[in-house]
């Protein structure tokens, strides 16, 4: 023996990704498969099959957003005072799913039940599974924060990568029914099974993995310290003003499934095919290739896993330390280029306004711009939300950085009824150009605020 004093020896905590994560990974890549896919092919589904006006089915898709942003809300307090994240999400998955199958049913009502079990199970899944990710990691991988900070770009990356394929796939999947068919319900039924099915897979994956996930513990309500309270105040007031002007930034984000679907079939496609679809010529010199108006939708999620290493390693290179470009500058530098890519919409809108067939090269090239501001600002967002945020609060203020987009999807249900109604298309995107930086400048004061605040440790 070697002495009453020896200590036994302490096991290495491993620097492989725990079993868990891998579920975690395929489950959200299956889900924002099903969400995304639903969403690219919902504007034209509301015009063709349901009969609404265009300008009333921008109107419906923005309150529906606006919805699946609000629940995450709903999704915290659940998880956090009565059922746990795991039987929070799989309960309400089954939602999901539900609303997926009824979302076939081609009546107004069934769309609305629909919507309504659709925003249920996306919005409540949405804070809890990254929760769940990160927790699994303090419990299996105690001290691995880079194995941690690792895991959450892939997170990012599968929900990206899965937005990207179903983009791709689904207004392909609903033009190749209608082709072999000439039926557009069928058509855009069988491509709304496509996502339940996958939102099924999602379900699963996510339920096999439960002994691998993080054990959680209900606690009860705990009564808040005057110091915590006080310290509440000083976090949400330096968020406040941030998470305010992003709602100007959601609002020019989120016209790009649904008026700039209709600017493309409207403005841009060529070839009729039945009815109200269409399809857009993308001449690549040597070749011609052909998309419906909501098939460009894919070129965002792509250009988001394109980017999202490319945008690191350059702020890397520039700031080594993370110390002299601060995060709202990043943000402030997202917001000038999302009113960009409102200005190439309304350059093409004007060049449409002669009456001649537009360029599908403007609608990408604005799907592009727009990425960059996308990834300078909702991923480093999310971060200053998460870094700012007490260690009591950081889930409530997760959900008050997603309900941004509530915001934007809702002043975006007022503004989009003034397209090419009071307003011309291109006078439309400029006025959403204008808004933009104007928020831009308020945010360079606000950001400059927040930052000193931060660096005296407010």
């Amino acid at each position: 023996m070697n002495g009453a004093n020896d200590e036994p020896a302490k096991l290495p905590v491993s620097t492989s990704h725990p079993i868990g994560f891998y579920f975690i990974f395929s489950g959200e890549l299956a889900e924002r498969c099903c969400y995304y896919g639903m969403r690219a092919i919902l504007t034209l589904y509301l015009v063709s099959v349901l009969g609404y006006a265009k300008n009333d089915a921008t109107e419906i898709q923005s309150y529906f957003k606006a919805a699946c942003y609000l629940m995450p809300l709903l999704g915290g307090f659940l998880a956090d005072r009565y059922f746990g994240k795991y039987w929070t999400i799989v309960g309400f998955s089954v939602f999901y799913v539900l609303g997926q199958f009824i979302l076939c049913i081609p009546n107004q009502v069934a769309l609305f039940i629909a919507f309504a079990l659709l925003a249920s199970g996306s919005g409540v899944i949405k804070p809890n599974i990254s929760t769940l990710m990160g927790l699994t990691y303090d419990q299996k991988r105690p001290g691995q924060l880079q194995l941690r900070s690792a895991a959450f770009q892939w997170f990012y990356f599968s929900v990206n990568l899965g937005a990207t394929l179903s983009m791709f796939a689904l207004p392909r999947i609903r033009d190749s029914v209608l082709k072999a068919t000439g039926d557009i319900t069928w058509a855009f039924q069988v491509a709304f099974l496509f996502p339940a099915g996958l939102m099924i897979a999602a379900l699963v994956l996510f339920a096999l993995g439960k002994k691998h996930y993080a054990v959680e513990t209900i606690q009860p309500v705990h009564h808040s310290t005057p110091e915590e309270r006080e310290q509440r105040r000083r976090v949400l007031k330096m968020l406040f003003g941030v998470f305010a002007l992003m709602v100007f930034f959601w609002m020019a984000y989120e016209q790009n499934d649904n008026l700039w679907v209709l600017f493309a079939q409207e403005h841009i496609a060529e070839v009729q095919v039945e009815g109200e679809t269409a399809v857009c010529m993308l001449n690549l010199g040597f070749n011609q290739v052909e998309f419906a108006p909501d098939g460009f939708q894919f070129i965002n999620g792509l250009c988001v896993l394109l980017f999202i290493p490319i945008v690191n390693l350059g702020f890397k290179w520039v700031d080594p330390q993370g110390t002299r470009i601060r995060p709202t500058q990043k943000m402030l530098a997202g917001f000038i280029i999302t009113a960009l890519t409102a200005g190439l919409m309304a350059m093409a809108a004007r060049q449409a306004a002669t009456g001649e067939k537009v360029s599908s090269w403007w609608l990408v090239a604005a799907y592009i711009v727009l990425t960059v501001g996308e990834v300078l600002i909702y991923g480093t967002g999310l971060e200053l939300a998460f870094s700012a945020a007490p260690a009591n609060m950081k889930s409530f203020v997760t959900a008050c950085f997603l309900l941004t987009n509530t915001g934007g999807n809702l002043l975006n249900s007022q503004l989009s009824k003034l397209y090419d109604r009071a307003l011309s298309p291109s006078t439309f995107f400029l006025v959403t150009m204008s808004i933009t930086l104007v928020a831009s400048v308020a945010f360079y004061f606000v950001g400059r605020q927040f930052s000193a605040a931060h660096r005296h440790g407010e």
